[in-house]
């Protein structure tokens, strides 16, 4: 016998109370001397031990009382009795795996729809009574119902509804999920249940597992049996499609983007003549032929362009005859922009050719239009002074240019701080003209809109002092990652013959940019603070780039000018791809991104602006337009990829609206459809760890099963007579209280009964 509640059975102390009073009552009594007491000795004698044994026998019952009421309170387990088999209800946790892995076929029938059919006969022969919860562990571990339920029947006809080819399983997620589970349920039996095909990827960590097992069996006064059931059959070969890579760059309309797969051949025997199809929004777009070696891989490129701005959707699917479809398929999501506009505020204006302080910026940022090609720029430029920077100028505007500009009046300032906190990006140039006590003052101290404060000129002054150059290193910025490569240009050939020091705080956070790509998985829009990060340095340690957040926008500051009086930048041929990626990364980083991992959210962001744009115009950041969504209480749509509709109401964060979708368990393509029908698309990818056609063998699922405590069983019916033979458990606290009640009313006979006049 075990207890459930055992530190109840603590009450049982109780019993001595009869004791103590009867010990009490015994000292109240006096002894007094009678002369005619000897006329009573042999009635006595003759009556004294059967007195002794009535007041034991009443005194034995009353500490029972407390006793038995002790272990009733303790819900007393019944173990160890046959007569008892099948007689009380379980709490059953099933742990149902229903990653890709599970959709491998053999005779038609995949791993997937024979892990349910096991998970159904065990549920239909559970004990009238008993509770049911099941857990799908692909992606994150998803409960069936969120609460478990008393009725078999609904959860049968739940899992018969259930598909496969979610996410990779995290094993280790999902074993402490389950035991959560079990701990708040409430019958005395309790049992546990993983249907898998047991992919050597998901039991990986073994050892983890089984410690973490054993941790929570020791914390449960009432251990769950834990059994292992394995469902397929050994697949020996594979092919998949492994990722998708191409630049994670602003696109225009028309511009080239190239698309490199890479496959995987996973078994021993080579695969040739795999016809590999690139469709872009469901038309094919290219068609490669390749051949993969045994346990080989390889690559294959596309060029694809597209025709129109917003959100498009490019997957490959490589046509192989494998028992594992699910990943012969791999898709990802991009946002073609429209156009960017981009306001440039010249401090130093000329009527001269390239003489003016943002000539050269112009250029840079649209050098399709200068050359007079017949493609077309993705950013539009505006050049305005300084005086002429008002609320009507910044309503198109994504993106602001300071350069050299001196000092702004108030009125203007407050316009601008306003730009950038409700998601504007301003770049700040410096110059000989500016003003840095006003700069340090209004734009560092008070508003704290720049990041770092304007120090004293360096470099070649009056012909005094030497040149600086940029380090070279790996940029982790996304402005700055490409030129990572080589090919795209070396940042430190370029000569820096004057600049400003920036002033930083000494603690910058190193993890700014981490933090910074999670903004929109926070509750709020603002939740990152505004710290500053330096982008990139000077070879003898001065910042060169610094990036701030403020409010929903960003700041970056430039410690020399952007035209060729402080440096050779703009004489450089990296100084147009420079600039552009500044610039357009500005515009569109703070952007939730579309393609994301299984179990993130798919969020998009909706402009709620009063100003309207002209025609029908995408926003610059990738969101949709203001007229695609009003506040009225109507909600949007978003399309799963098994083709579930669900929907969704967005909530208002600043001057934005934001849609969050946590359910995106399932790899594949998420579409969110706005009120004009417009869609954007969201990739939800998973690890391909799952690829490998691999299963643990008997003696590993041996071993697995000595480390968690666990038992192997091959199908449903084998599990059932395991069950059948062990099922020996009963909770018996109702028979305890009917024992208290019973010497209850015993103990007031016996009273009544030992305390009549007896003649």
């Amino acid at each position: 016998m075990t207890f459930l509640n055992a530190t109840l059975l603590f009450g049982s102390l109780a019993a001595a109370v009869p004791v103590i009073l009867h010990l009490l009552n015994r000292s109240r009594f006096r002894r007094i001397e009678w002369g005619a007491m000897h006329l009573l000795e042999a009635v006595i004698k003759v009556n004294h031990k059967r007195f002794q044994f009535e007041q034991w026998l009443l005194l034995l019952v009353r500490c029972a009382i407390p006793v038995l009421l002790a272990m009733c309170l303790a819900r007393p387990v019944l173990t160890g009795n046959s007569l008892l088999a099948g007689t009380s209800p379980v709490s059953l946790v099933i742990l149902l795996d229903n990653s890709y892995s599970m959709d491998a076929t053999a005779a038609g029938v995949s791993r997937f729809e024979q892990a349910v059919a096991a998970a159904v006969a065990i549920v239909r022969n559970t004990t009238p009574g008993s509770e049911v919860s099941v857990i799908q562990t692909g992606g994150i571990p998803t409960p069936v119902f969120d609460q478990p339920i008393f009725d078999g029947e609904a959860m049968i006809r739940r899992l018969k509804t259930l598909k496969g080819g979610y996410g990779a399983s995290d094993m280790h997620q999902s074993l402490n999920a389950a035991f959560a589970t079990l701990a708040g349920m409430t019958h005395a039996r309790r049992e546990l249940v993983v249907i898998s095909d047991f992919q050597p990827s998901d039991w990986e960590r073994r050892d983890i597992m089984a410690a973490t097992i054993q941790q929570q069996f020791a914390a449960m006064n009432v251990k769950p049996v834990l059994s292992l059931l394995k469902v397929g059959e050994n697949v020996t070969g594979n092919v998949s499609v492994e990722s998708l890579n191409f630049a994670h760059r602003p696109l225009g309309v028309g511009e080239p983007l190239f698309v490199r797969a890479n496959l995987k051949n996973h078994g021993p025997v080579a695969v040739d003549n795999v016809r590999v199809t690139l469709t872009v929004d469901g038309q094919e777009a290219g068609v490669s032929q390749v051949s993969l070696a045994a346990n080989g891989q390889t690559q294959t490129l596309f060029t694809v362009a597209f025709e129109t701005a917003g959100s498009h959707v490019m997957q490959v699917d490589a046509a192989t005859s494998d028992s594992l479809e699910t990943d012969n398929v791999s898709a990802a999501a991009v946002m073609i922009l429209d156009q960017i506009n981009v306001l440039l505020v010249d401090g130093d204006p000329s009527s001269q050719p390239l003489k003016g302080e943002t000539d050269f910026l112009s250029v840079a940022l649209t050098p399709y239009s200068f050359g007079r090609m017949k493609l077309s720029d993705l950013v539009k430029t505006t050049t305005v002074t300084a005086d002429k920077l008002t609320a009507e100028v910044l309503a198109d505007a994504r993106v602001v240019v300071m350069a050299n500009v001196p000092k702004l009046k108030d009125d203007r300032l407050s316009i601008l701080q306003e730009f950038v906190s409700d998601g504007g990006s301003l770049l700040v140039c410096p110059g000989n003209r500016i003003d840095t006590r006003w700069y340090n003052d209004k734009l560092v101290t008070e508003s704290r809109l720049l990041p770092a404060a304007f120090g004293t000129p360096k470099g070649i002054i009056n012909d005094q002092g030497q040149s600086a150059h940029i380090v070279a290193q790996h940029f982790d910025h996304p402005a700055l990652e490409f030129f990572n490569e080589p090919a795209n240009g070396d940042l430190s050939t370029a000569e820096i013959r004057q600049w400003f020091e920036l002033k930083t705080d000494s603690d910058l956070r190193s993890g700014f940019l981490e933090e910074k790509s999670q903004r929109y998985r926070t509750t709020q829009l603002s939740d990152v603070e505004p710290l500053p990060a330096v982008l990139a340095r000077l070879d003898n340690g001065d910042p060169l780039l610094v990036e701030q957040t403020f409010g929903e926008g960003v700041v970056i500051q430039m410690a020399t000018s952007c035209d060729a009086d402080w440096s050779d930048l703009p004489m450089r041929p990296f100084f147009v791809p420079l600039m552009q990626q500044l610039v357009t990364t500005m515009a569109t980083q703070f952007t939730p991104p579309g393609n994301i991992r299984t179990g993130e959210p798919a969020v998009a962001v909706f402009s709620t602006s009063s100003v309207e744009r002209e025609g029908d115009q995408s926003p610059d950041d990738g969101s949709l337009p203001p007229a695609d969504f009003d506040e009225s209480g109507r909600s949007l749509s978003i399309t799963t990829p098994d083709g579930a509709r669900r929907s969704l109401m967005p909530t208002r964060q600043g001057r934005r609206m934001v849609a969050r979708f946590e359910g995106t368990q399932q790899p594949g393509v998420y579409s969110m459809t706005a009120l004009d029908g417009r869609s954007i698309h969201f990739v939800a990818g998973t690890s391909r760890e799952e690829s490998r056609p691999g299963m643990l063998d008997e003696e590993h699922m041996t071993t697995l099963a000595a480390d968690t405590q666990a038992s192997v069983v091959a199908t449903a019916d084998e599990y059932l007579e395991q069950d059948r033979l062990r099922r020996h458990g009963q909770d018996v606290w109702k028979y305890v209280l009917l024992a208290v009640l019973a010497f209850m009313f015993l103990e007031l006979v016996m009273q009544q009964r030992f305390s009549r006049v007896r003649t």
